[in-house]
């Protein structure tokens, strides 16, 4: 039986007010068009105690 391989793609990008600015679907559908999907999404807190960033971590199969 042959193993999938899977290769990853992590994006950061800054929360404005503790969400994901909606204008961003433009980038995430230009992820999609190459491959990607997302399959992870967590807010990242730097020392703040706050919601500074978002990260989103992509996958696609590995050619």
């Amino acid at each position: 039986m042959e193993h999938r391989r899977w290769e990853y793609k992590i994006i950061n990008i800054r929360s404005e007010n503790y969400r994901l600015d909606p204008a961003y679907d433009v980038e995430l559908n230009a992820q999609g068009e190459e491959g990607w999907e997302l399959v992870a999404i967590t807010a990242i807190n730097f020392k703040t105690g706050a919601t500074d960033h978002i990260g989103m971590v992509f996958k696609r199969p590995k050619d």
